[in-house]
């Protein structure tokens, strides 16, 4: 006898299953399809490792949270012992102490402006040195002003200070034969390549320097001083006796101003320049000043107060140029230092130097960022500073004139180039050209006025 069983499973769905059984001795026999009720062990495996790896991140998190309470009295106990400490300065702070600081440091600033200033008017009174005398006497009792009311700002006394600053300088060095012999001041005009020439080294020296002996009367010759090592360091001048032997590749005469490039006496950086019989350059991994005598085959050195080195402050402008935090330029108006430091907030500082001991007799503060341009030379007197523009054009753009302290950055003088990054540019005084180091070619341009 044919019996009809109806299966009904446990689940939720309540599925069910008619199936067809035949009874046979007291029993029911049929056969039933059980998949459909089959137990889901992936799911529960998946489920089981979430529960576990669950497990593992809660236990991390447990053990995190109780190394950090370990460590929280020290954590406590440090920044208590900070607050402590800082407390003497908040309370300088409260009593306008810590900014009469500053206000005494500009007062022993402006009384050595004032100094200076009232010499330069006893040796040669002019309607500047008068105007200066004022003009810091006026300053110094805005100071004293500030000290009585306890109303400070600080920055528009530090600006104020710097302009002064400049003038003073300008003030006693111009001369009126370097103010005639410089009367146009600024560069109207950069011409097309006059010289085009792959350095003797090969392209793959991108990185040096360029150019001709800068100073009046000296030996007239051509010189070339490639950087290795990471385009950092050099020890070799390469010298020519004239543009045609330097052209021709011919004639040359190698000067190792060290042992080797990693000397402390060594080169860093593409700001060399030959002035007056000697290679100026910053000595090996040092913010400091270096002077080979091409005669006497020495070496003099003098630091360089505060300046960056070491990629500090180097000509970064598009794409940053290692190792280009001191650099040396040569004008009308003798050996110079372009440079940035802390102090003036990596913008631009310019020092003249005594040639011969590396002594800086004036400095001029800018207030342009050194990291924002991509090369800086000297003409007359005036500093320019140059931008990328494009792979095969480089622009002046800026020029501060240390005569009047006055600055401009509205220029638009195009530099052509071969190749997208600039080493180095040399300013040549006796030709009156400019020289430029063009990633492994060398160029030269008339400059106009």
């Amino acid at each position: 006898m044919l019996l009809f069983l109806l299966l009904i499973t446990s689940t939720g769905s309540a599925l069910c299953q008619r199936v067809r059984g035949l009874q046979r001795n007291d029993s029911c026999e049929c056969t039933v399809n059980a998949s459909m009720w089959s137990f889901p062990a992936i799911q529960f495996e998946n489920v089981s490792q979430i529960v576990r790896d669950c497990g593992d991140s809660l236990q991390k998190l447990q053990a995190q949270i109780a190394d950090t309470n370990s460590r929280l009295p020290h954590m406590l106990a440090v920044v208590e012992n900070v607050t402590q400490r800082l407390r003497p300065f908040q309370y300088l702070n409260a009593n306008g102490l810590y900014k009469a600081l500053h206000l005494k440091e500009l007062s022993a600033q402006l009384e050595e402006l004032e100094d200076t200033i009232g010499l330069v008017h006893n040796d040669s009174p002019t309607a500047e040195s008068q105007s200066l005398s004022r003009e810091i006497s006026k300053a110094k009792v805005e100071v004293g002003k500030m000290y009585k009311d306890n109303v400070f700002n600080l920055e528009t006394v530090r600006e104020n200070l710097r302009s002064l600053n400049n003038r003073v300088q300008s003030c006693r060095t111009i001369s009126s034969g370097f103010r005639n012999s410089c009367s146009q001041r600024i560069m109207t005009n950069i011409s097309s390549p006059v010289v085009t020439k792959i350095s003797p080294y090969g392209k793959s020296y991108i990185s040096g320097s360029w150019g001709r002996e800068a100073k009046q009367g000296s030996e007239d010759r051509y010189w070339v001083q490639p950087l290795v090592s990471g385009n950092r360091h050099g020890n070799v001048m390469r010298f020519y006796g004239s543009l045609d032997d330097f052209m021709a590749s011919r004639n040359h005469n190698d000067e190792n101003v060290a042992p080797s490039y990693s000397h402390a006496n060594g080169i860093q950086g593409p700001g060399t320049a030959v002035y007056g019989d000697a290679v100026y350059y910053q000595c090996y991994n040092a913010g400091e000043l270096c002077r080979y005598d091409l005669k006497t085959k020495a070496t003099l050195r003098r630091q360089l107060p505060d300046a960056g080195f070491n990629n500090q402050f180097p000509y970064c402008y598009y794409s940053c140029r290692d190792w280009t935090d001191i650099d040396f330029s040569a004008d009308e108006r003798g050996l110079w230092v372009i440079y940035a430091t802390t102090r003036n907030h990596g913008n631009v500082a310019l020092s003249l130097l005594d040639a011969e001991t590396l002594n800086i007799t004036h400095t001029w503060k800018t207030r342009l960022f050194k990291k924002a341009v991509s090369n800086a030379f000297m003409v007359c007197g005036v500093l320019y500073a140059t931008r990328y523009a494009d792979t095969y054009n480089e622009e002046v753009f800026y020029a501060f004139d240390t005569t009047t302290g006055h600055e401009d950055n509205s220029l638009s003088l195009s530099l052509e180039k071969v190749a997208a990054g600039v080493a180095s540019l040399q300013y040549n005084p006796i030709d009156r050209n400019l020289y430029m180091y063009n990633d492994g070619y060398l160029l030269a341009f008339k400059v106009s006025f």
